[in-house]
């Protein structure tokens, strides 16, 4: 588990590299962030992303901690 954990950090580190081309001066508040990323198809699939990873992962803790009680 520390090993995924630590695999988990550094690829969030890692994410800068994985940015879209373009300019984000346009983005100077709360609103115009939600805007952007809720604008974007981008931003779209990696929110996605995250909401079917955070699921999964909550799912697999889950069935381990019946696993464990029984």
């Amino acid at each position: 588990m520390k090993r995924l954990m630590t695999t988990a950090a550094l690829t969030v580190l890692a994410t800068p590299a994985l940015a879209h081309p373009g300019d984000h001066h346009e983005v100077s508040g709360w609103a115009e962030a939600v805007q952007h990323l809720l604008g974007s198809p981008f931003h779209l699939a990696l929110v996605a992303g995250a909401i079917v990873l955070g699921f999964g992962v909550l799912k697999v803790r889950g069935s381990r901690r019946q696993v464990k009680k029984r």
